[in-house]
């Protein structure tokens, strides 16, 4: 990029900040010259918790890119960040070259839609427990014991599990038919057991907190087992992301069939793929869970992701030694296939 290009795009940043801040005072608060939060409330406010737009500025915005944007609340489900998003990059395309982030703001205060869903959510909480939540509105990601079990009553069971196995005498059976706030920590972990899962160690940079989580898998189906149990954890569950990644061995077709998901943090399941890919990684479904802390991380949250997901697979013996080849130099070819479980998230 051209100097004068930076520095028109830097002076059209400083300018739209300094408005936001202006229209929008203690709701609009600076993280540093390229990063900032605004509380989007709805125009009719009736107590709502408000959405927090974590608005990072690339170097090329506005003249060809648009801002990076996480949005977090208690009430926000995956699927609706997710149309979120979409709608936002539409606006976006339709005013590239121009400040975006009011016209944004503006939009989101109008959707019914959204408004509705989080004052449906916020019917089922007490008023002082939304008291408290608001005020801890910044610690969201680490204090999540106070939202987690909100909107998981009712999880889809999990699936296709042996109905004749048992752990410490305790079928399978009994624990699928328990909700994810009646398991206990227990029977999640004999969950763990029956399932092959194992968690890595969490670690935490910059309030965003990371932890991976593996299972060995050999079809498509034990791949939904294992994210359906995986959500059976309620600290899980309420993950801003858990971005996931598998590949599974089909040598009757000389294939890998393989797949991810982002969970809403855009390109961060590709990247997941690709490290598989890269140590050449079979039979093996990973998520890594991100508890998001406030702070934006730019580019650096993909380090962090694959980080957390590479430390544990080298802890399976995932990572083969250097000089080490697979059992054939000829790669099978690849495929992918959607996974398609139910009550993903939320």
């Amino acid at each position: 990029m051209e100097a004068a290009d930076a520095a028109e795009n830097r002076a059209a940043q400083s300018d739209e900040a300094e408005v936001l801040k202006s229209i929008y005072g203690e709701d609009c608060e600076f993280q540093d010259d390229n990063s900032y939060e605004i509380l989007v409330r709805p125009s009719e406010d009736g107590g709502i918790l408000p959405l927090r737009l974590c608005i990072y500025f690339p170097e090329s915005y506005p003249a060809t890119s648009e801002p990076v944007v996480e949005m977090e609340a208690p009430w926000l489900q995956s699927e609706m960040r997710q149309k979120l998003s979409r709608e936002l990059h539409i606006i976006h395309q339709e005013n590239t070259g121009s400040v975006i982030v009011f016209t944004w703001v503006e939009w989101i205060k109008e959707q019914v839609w959204l408004w509705e869903e989080a004052r449906s959510w916020s019917l089922g909480h007490s008023d002082c427990h939304i008291s408290k939540m608001e005020h801890d509105f910044e610690d969201l990601a680490v204090n999540i014991d106070h939202i987690e079990g909100s909107h998981l009553a009712g999880r889809t069971k999990v699936a296709q599990l042996p109905k004749d196995l048992k752990c410490k005498g305790v079928p399978v059976g009994k624990l699928e038919e328990k909700t994810s706030d009646e398991l206990d920590t227990k029977e999640l972990e004999e969950l763990d057991i029956i399932l092959g899962i194992t968690h890595g160690a969490p670690f935490t940079e910059k309030r965003s907190t990371f932890q991976a989580h593996l299972a060995c898998v050999n079809s498509v189906d034990q791949v939904e087992t294992v994210m359906e149990a995986l959500l059976r954890n309620r600290k899980i569950a309420g993950a801003t992301h858990n971005i996931m990644a598998y590949r599974i061995n089909i040598p009757e077709k000389g294939t890998v069939l393989q797949d991810c998901d982002d969970d809403g943090e855009t390109a961060a399941g590709g990247r997941l793929l690709h490290l598989l890919q890269i140590i050449d990684a079979i039979n093996v479904v990973v998520v890594v869970s991100r508890w998001f802390g406030g702070i934006l991380l730019g580019p650096d949250r993909f380090k962090h992701i694959n980080n957390a997901a590479r430390s544990l697979l080298n802890a399976c013996g995932y990572i083969k030694a250097t000089g080490q080849s697979g059992a054939s130099n000829e790669k099978p070819k690849s495929q992918s296939k959607a996974v398609g479980y139910k009550g993903k998230r939320r």
